[in-house]
């Protein structure tokens, strides 16, 4: 009877779930798939707009930009991210673990401020413009897909260097040694032994990578001028069609979801072909080397975390400088922009931590209930489940934007224009990351305990809520830390979705930064930051 009682309750809590996802993910992106074949004059059934894609050059260009900038970043990130990740597993150097990190501090900064930064540095009216025009250098253009892909790989490489290093640490030290025995030299060991073996994390790091690359919005509008991206003209198409059907927008959308999907399908066939397990686990020596291969390889770590955080301490001290349109007096300091931004304009602010810490909440409560359908209630529904919960990471956020607007802009549910969906699009699109927080934290939570409760005569959902919850609760704040912070700095899908009043510090910094008021936009800036 018990046990009857336990299945039935979280059967009903597992139907409100599906529900969830259909109106959130699945019916949106259905709408999109079929507003794609309407034709935007008639109204009837039409491939117009994806004969209209691969017809004129200009569609195909923006396809081959975004495939062309994401592929760089992606590949300029591992050329990055795999030697960091591997010099600071294997040998000893001085800061060592401060190094560790401010090397991932570029995962929680926007990448549209790294993109402001850039500007103030490298831009017509830039820091090093003034410095070095007088002396005839010439200073290298930020615009076009050379800024973009400058700041996807400053801004992305640090997902590579979590993935491998974790990976690193996990080799077993008697493969390498078995190696060695046999004569093989350091990089024959590598590149024939650990490289195979940290193939499944290389691969998932650059699967992420080139999701977040070909699905960034602010660095391309921002500097890529008349570089064109999918992203950017998926926006554009929906903006100018918002009177009528966004059918172009939707064969767009759809383009870039495909890719997307693709590259998912691809990569797991790729790791699944092949096995990775290893039967035991002795972890790598930490080897210290001579004075001169350990110096260069403090002074690339250094380097690089150093030239990944610059921008950021640039839009820092902007932020307090004086300024006049574009134009930034360095070295005058003044308070005037914050005060613009804090006294004369604060709704801004106030909308962003509303709807963080909204969205965060929700998306918390969702997290946790997932994580433990998905662990306790294994089968092939929760692994429907777990497909659907991270398709949103599969999503571009202008994709998603669009998605849910033309969804919701009439009819019986009506969210357009209202705070509601942008807290609905900020926590399906970060949930996935409160979901695997907790859910690993909770499969190391043994079910006995719980069971006992049940037996005991507590209610499953009150046993769940009194015994797992605290157990799982460090995971759960990590979850919801996450979240809040990548929800606040959130701009694919609120330049879509956001409505005058509720306009957040992201579009304020990216409306800012186009119209070259730089000061206000470092202000809102570094607010993001510090939060």
């Amino acid at each position: 009877m018990t046990v009857g009682r336990h299945f039935k309750a979280w059967n009903l809590i597992l139907g409100f779930v599906f529900i969830i996802l259909f109106f959130a993910v699945i019916y949106p992106i259905l709408f999109i798939f079929k507003a794609s074949f309407i034709h935007p004059e008639t109204g009837a059934f039409s491939l117009k707009s994806y004969q209209t894609f691969f017809h004129y050059p200009f569609y195909l260009r923006c396809l081959r930009n975004s495939l062309f900038v994401s592929a760089l970043g992606t590949l300029f990130a591992l050329i990055l991210g795999v030697p960091f990740a591997f010099f600071l597993a294997r040998y000893r150097m001085p800061g060592k673990n401060l190094l560790k990190t401010l090397g991932t501090l570029p995962l929680i900064l926007p990448t549209f401020i790294g993109a402001e930064a850039w500007l103030m540095l490298l831009g017509r009216n830039g820091l090093f413009a003034k410095l070095l025009g007088p002396l005839g250098i010439e200073v290298p253009s930020i615009y076009g897909w050379q800024g973009i892909v400058l700041v996807f790989t400053l801004q992305f490489f640090p997902f590579i260097f979590l993935m491998v290093s974790a990976a690193i640490n996990a080799v077993d030290r008697s493969l390498e040694e078995a190696a060695t025995n046999l004569g093989a030299g350091r990089l024959r060991v590598f590149f024939t032994v650990t490289l195979p073996v940290i193939t499944p994390a290389i691969l998932s790091g650059a699967l992420v990578v080139f999701y977040l690359c070909i699905e960034n919005f602010g660095v391309p509008i921002l500097i890529g001028e008349d570089f064109r991206v999918l992203s950017v003209q998926a926006y554009n198409e929906f903006i100018s069609e918002m009177g009528g059907n966004p059918s172009m927008a939707g064969a767009l959308s759809m383009v870039l979801l495909a890719i997307t999907l693709g590259l998912t399908l691809l990569q797991k066939y790729w790791v699944e072909r092949k096995s990775y397990a290893m039967t035991s686990l002795n972890p790598l020596e930490v080897k210290r080397l001579r004075p001169l291969p350990a110096a260069l390889i403090w002074l690339f770590c250094t380097g690089l975390v150093f030239v990944a955080l610059f921008p950021f301490v640039v839009v820092m001290v902007s932020s307090i400088t004086k300024t006049s349109g574009p134009v930034m007096y360095w070295g005058q300091f003044s308070l005037e922009n914050f005060t613009r931004a804090v006294a004369i304009a604060p709704r801004p602010i106030f909308n962003s931590f509303f709807l963080a810490t909204t969205a965060t909440l929700i998306g918390i409560v969702f997290g946790v209930v997932v994580s433990y359908l998905l662990v306790r209630r294994r089968g092939a529904v929760s692994y429907l489940l777990d497909i659907l919960v991270m398709l949103p990471l599969a999503i571009a956020g202008t994709v998603q934007g669009i998605a849910l607007a033309a969804t919701y802009n009439k009819g019986i549910i009506v969210l357009t224009g209202t705070w509601m969906i942008l807290v609905l699009a900020y926590f399906i699109r970060k949930a996935p990351y409160s979901i695997k927080t907790t859910s690993a934290l909770l499969q190391q939570i043994d079910g006995s305990i719980e069971e006992a409760s049940i037996n005991l005569g507590v209610p499953p959902v009150r046993s769940f809520l009194k015994v797992v919850i605290p157990i799982m609760l460090p995971g759960i704040v990590a979850g919801g830390i996450i979240m809040w912070v990548t929800t606040l700095a959130e701009l694919s899908s609120t330049i879509v979705l956001y409505y005058g009043p509720w306009a957040t510090m992201t579009v304020e910094v990216f409306q800012r930064i186009g119209s070259g008021d730089f000061g206000p936009a470092s202000a809102y800036a570094t607010i993001l930051i510090v939060s």
